[in-house]
């Protein structure tokens, strides 16, 4: 039957998606005098880089394998063959897409290396390297560079296969040490050579009761690997939240309404961080005092709207919103004491 319909019902979703930060892995190629302009390649499998040219002996293509043969394994990588040296490349990368983290080079060379942990530093990404060259650790502090130091078959490239194993995982819910890498070596080191990787803040693929692991899990800086990477998850989860808030929203007002809006989008990244293994869980009567859920260790604070300056509120802005979180950490060492008596 026809019908004339007077009833019309349109529905407009008032959530907008965001992308958030992508942990995607990099293999780059610098300094190549056969690339003539910077080549970019989003791969998901080894057999995208036969389609793009590239052979089994090129190192690219081993470092990708060292990657997927891993479990779990990275999605994607970005692959990027460049004529400029590392930082230069690297930017003219994040012009092109900016969508990587972990980034991986070809070379082994200490300047190099070093170059790139510089440059991840200033931009936000981690860099990991490989050298059998434990100088290359010499004078370094940074905390968005970590070194695997390796002598036996670095043409495995251990280093990519400890990014494809554990950036695929949840930041907060893997440390990077006591990792076993499919299809890597034990060092060669002596306990001294060992010893100095870890006092210079370096790590070595190590054999143990048969087991062959990554024994640490440090940047140059000292500071552990997964808690630069769970900062990093906490700051994009905060901006992503942050955003959706306000661009969701017609307005969200400057008084103690809108205050507890802004307050609860960081209790939720907080609660969804010590679900992750981020934050500590909250356990004993110390803990729970600094905890304002009870559940983890983490505390926010927000202002009233009373106690604003006139001058924020002039200029519409909410300062005065802290946080802390107190970290799960991993256990990377332990000392136990026994006594045998009859």
């Amino acid at each position: 039957m026809a019908f004339i319909n007077d009833i019309v019902i349109n529905i407009t979703r008032g959530t907008q998606g965001l992308t958030q930060k992508s942990f995607r892995p990099l293999i780059l190629r610098a300094a190549d005098s056969t690339a003539t302009t910077l080549r970019k390649y989003i791969i998901s499998g080894l057999t995208d880089l036969t389609s793009a040219g590239f052979t089994s002996s090129d190192d690219v293509y081993k470092m990708a394998a060292a990657m997927f043969a891993q479990s779990p394994s990275p999605q994607d990588i970005m692959v990027a063959i460049s004529h400029d040296p590392i930082a230069t490349a690297l930017d003219a990368l994040r012009e092109l897409d900016d969508n990587f983290y972990a980034v991986c080079i070809t070379s082994r060379v200490k300047a190099d290396l070093n170059a790139a942990g510089t440059w991840a530093n200033s931009n936000k990404k981690f860099f990991f390297g490989c050298s059998s060259d434990a100088t290359s650790l010499d004078s370094r502090n940074v905390d968005r560079e970590s070194y695997l130091i390796h002598d036996n078959h670095p043409e495995d490239y251990p280093e990519c296969a400890w990014v494809g194993q554990n950036i695929p995982k949840q930041p907060g819910s893997t440390t990077f040490k006591w990792k076993r890498l499919n299809g890597q070596n034990a060092s060669t080191f002596t306990k001294t050579q060992l010893t100095t990787i870890r006092t210079e803040h370096g790590q070595a693929l190590q054999e143990l009761s048969g087991a062959i692991y990554v024994n640490e899990g440090v940047a140059t800086s000292g500071e552990f690997v997964d808690v630069i990477i769970g900062q990093d998850w906490v700051e994009d989860q905060l901006n992503t939240g942050l955003l959706s808030l306000f661009l969701n929203n017609n307005k969200v007002s400057l008084d103690d309404t809108g205050i507890a809006q802004v307050e609860s989008v960081v209790r939720d990244v907080l609660k969804r961080a010590g679900d992750a293994g981020i934050v500590a869980k909250a356990a004993s009567a110390d803990d729970l005092k600094l905890s304002d859920d009870k559940v983890y260790m983490s505390q926010v604070t927000v202002p009233l709207r009373a106690n604003l300056s006139a001058t924020d509120r002039a200029n519409r802005a909410l300062n005065g919103v802290q946080f802390v979180y107190y970290l799960a950490g991993a256990i990377h060492k332990v000392n136990v004491n026994g006594l045998i008596t009859v």
